[in-house]
């Protein structure tokens, strides 16, 4: 089967330097420059960072890796994956760095799946230790159809060329004790109200118990006033947006663990009810 040719024309593109880390950030530098390496050494992984930009004299990239799983072919299912919204949430980024990581150790997880991680989206406002970007942007309130920000200008140029099918965001939320998720564009079934445990041990690390999460429709319903489902206008089909809320308070660990299962699980529950055309 021939393998997608998304990397193909994404192109290798020169790997940016990670941002300097503060002093609470160098594990978040760290798992970049893990990420970059892997990205130079294995064919289930691409990276092409979106960029540059400038603000207030310096320039940023953002990093944006493509995963291609195996059996992925010219018709594979393409998700996008988002997090680092917030300048000061390093546990979201860090997760979705994780679960690419196990991805790229057991490509067979993202099988007949194109993934494209976007896992620090602010990256001035990491750098600055700010909510907000350098520019004042508070993006996780953004319409990312009509912002000003550079970073959502170069997000909805990418999502226009390659059409998801779905995107997936991942943020910390501060007053919440367990996995939440917010669903747009299909009502989950049964298999997505608890992911199953996994037994045993593999290569990727999976820890042997179930992460449950409570998916609700969200409340704007399908017309979408921020996030990534405002540029879907002019994709094909009727894309999904899941938001999952990681709480803040638990081991950043455990937040690797439990988005880098959740996303598996999701995926092919998604990928089955396509297949069988129930709940879309």
């Amino acid at each position: 089967m021939k393998v997608i040719s998304l990397p193909d024309r994404l192109g290798r593109a020169p790997i940016p330097p990670a941002p300097p880390p503060a002093s609470s950030s160098a594990e978040l530098a760290e798992a970049l420059d893990r990420i970059n390496s892997l990205a130079t050494h294995s064919a289930h992984v691409f990276t092409s960072p979106l960029g540059p930009f400038d603000q207030e004299g310096e320039t940023f990239w953002l990093p944006r890796y493509v995963f291609v799983g195996e059996s992925a072919a010219e018709e594979a299912w393409r998700v996008a994956i988002y997090a680092g919204l917030d300048g000061t949430d390093a546990r979201s980024t860090l997760a979705v760095l994780r679960t690419l990581e196990r991805f790229v150790l057991e490509p067979a997880l993202g099988d007949s799946f194109n993934l494209v991680f976007y896992p620090l989206i602010n990256p001035s406002g990491w750098r600055d230790g700010t909510r907000r970007t350098r520019a004042g942007h508070l993006l996780s309130e953004q319409n990312w159809l009509r912002s000003p920000a550079p970073e959502l200008r170069l997000l909805e140029r990418d999502a226009r060329a390659l059409q998801f099918h779905g995107v997936f965001v991942v943020r910390s939320e501060a007053d919440i004790d367990d996995l939440h998720g917010w669903l747009r564009g299909f009502s989950p079934g049964e298999p997505f109200l608890h992911a199953e445990p996994v037994h045993g041990t593999s290569k990727a690390g999976y820890l042997p118990f179930k992460f449950p999460v409570h998916w609700e429709p969200n409340a704007e319903g399908l017309h979408a006033e921020t996030g990534p489902l405002t540029l879907a206008e002019d994709w094909q089909g009727t894309p999904f947006e899941a938001s999952l809320l990681v709480p803040a308070t638990l081991p950043v660990k455990w937040a690797e663990q439990a988005v880098a299962h959740t996303l598996r699980v999701f995926l092919n529950n998604w990928r089955t009810s396509v297949a069988t055309g129930q709940n879309i």
